[in-house]
């Protein structure tokens, strides 16, 4: 079974990284190339900046996030799925990811929300 790299801002797919991040993602919040998502293939795909979720990477990027501070569509968590899930900036923790995004982080430098760790 061959490997497949996906797109953490669109869920575009290729058989390899330099074939994946050589082509423009319109979706990237950047304006630039693909960016490989470095989490491992799951059934379930979860947004880091609000907890929505879908069977796919490009069905989580193709709908708006509110609470993305760096774009306007959501981002998959790269993370494996855990029984507790902490802020990488201040340490609080919940036991899901919209949990713990919902409340503020007055440690975040990029918005005003948790954002869990990996």
């Amino acid at each position: 079974m061959s490997q497949k790299f996906y797109c953490k801002y669109c869920g575009s797919s290729s058989s390899s990284i330099s074939g994946l991040t050589s082509s423009s993602c319109s979706k990237n919040p950047e304006g630039k190339k693909h960016v490989p998502y470095e989490g491992d293939e799951k059934s379930k795909y979860y947004c880091m900046y609000c907890g929505s979720s879908s069977s796919s990477i490009s069905g989580l990027t193709s709908s708006s996030c509110s609470k993305n501070p760096e774009g306007n569509k959501h981002v998959p968590y790269e993370g494996d799925e855990k029984s507790k899930y902490e802020c990488k900036y201040c340490g609080s923790s919940s036991s899901s990811i919209s949990g713990l995004t919902s409340s503020s982080c007055s440690k975040n430098p990029h918005g005003n929300k948790h954002v869990p760790a990996k």
